[in-house]
């Protein structure tokens, strides 16, 4: 997952203009997968259309996490809004009893890999308050993720109201803890150890290549599943040695303590034991991390983020 330069900095304008070139239904490529996937997006667009709080909570899974985008793809920016299914239902049934949405919605880009999903969405009409009858204008761009539980997809993560506004970054708690965490995950590669690197994933984790682009509609998955990870470990580190000199550039931590943002940026170098060819590449690296029964694991790794300077 080589690294070409950091992209640049987005407008508005071009990020929602390239949302909008995306916006059209490429109905040759809908596999039963991504049809299922739609029809969970679409239980969340129409459960907010008739205010019906079970009907837009049908979409998410057990164990979900929100982030609120602050109106920029960069992930410096993004927060947690809500960590687990309780707090998400009290903010949904909160804000229905206030408020009617009266929107569409648009699916730019599907990526599946396994049972692991990428979507983008585009909503844009109004939101009308229930009480006064105003309404105000609703343009919000999001990304999902999402899982697939027996014969459904459901959606195990959200990030809420992406742009392209530089803004600060966001501020949490003392990142130690996910310090350690990827501290140990660059150890474990350069002892060559598969099974060290996979044990400190989730394995439900999502990972893949950011393709040196901010914007996750152009990012692909690669792994679905610490299993499918491992695997590719085992085979990729039986001839290969890697070095790793990493910095942290940006950690996060939710107020409640139990989800984790991260990104790196990563020096790496790879020789081989067939010859004296060595490969070096710098890449910024996206980390989500989860509190699960005590222990941080990592729930999503995106290689070659392409972050601005």
């Amino acid at each position: 997952m080589s690294i070409p330069n950091p992209g640049p900095v987005f407008t508005m304008k071009k990020f929602a203009l390239s949302f909008a070139l995306l916006a059209l239904p490429a109905l040759a490529d809908e596999t039963p997968e991504t049809l299922l996937i739609r029809q969970a997006l679409d239980s969340d667009k129409f459960g907010h259309r008739r205010g019906e709080v079970d009907l837009a909570l049908a979409a998410f899974a057990p164990r979900v996490v929100v982030y609120a985008g602050n109106r920029s793809a960069d992930p410096r920016a993004w927060t947690v809004l809500h960590e687990d299914r309780e707090s998400l239902e009290a903010a949904v049934a909160q804000d229905l009893r206030a408020n009617r949405y009266d929107i569409e919605r648009l699916v730019p880009f599907i990526h599946v890999r396994g049972k692991q999903a990428m979507v983008t969405t585009v909503d844009s009409g109004q939101v009308v308050d229930r009480q006064s009858g105003a309404g105000r204008p609703l343009r919000t761009e999001r990304l999902w993720t999402f899982a697939k539980f027996e014969d459904k997809w459901l959606a195990t993560g959200v990030v809420l109201d992406l742009g392209a506004e530089p803004l600060p970054a966001a501020q949490g708690s003392a990142p130690a803890q996910i310090a350690q965490v990827l501290q140990e995950e660059e150890a474990a590669w350069e002892k060559g150890s598969a099974s060290a690197i996979a044990g400190l994933f989730d394995e439900n984790f999502m990972g893949g290549d950011g393709a040196g682009q901010l914007r996750p509609d152009k990012w692909v998955l690669l792994f679905s599943g610490a299993e499918e990870l491992e695997k590719w470990l085992e085979k990729r580190l039986q001839r290969t040695r890697y070095t790793i000199d990493r910095q942290l550039i940006h950690a996060y931590m939710s107020p409640a303590g139990g989800e984790a943002l991260a990104l790196t940026r990563d020096q790496v170098r790879a020789t081989y034991e067939g010859g004296p060819a060595t490969h070096e590449l710098e890449r910024a690296v996206l980390w989500t991390l989860s509190r699960q029964s005590g222990s941080w694991k990592i729930t999503g790794m995106f290689y070659r983020l392409g972050l601005p300077e």
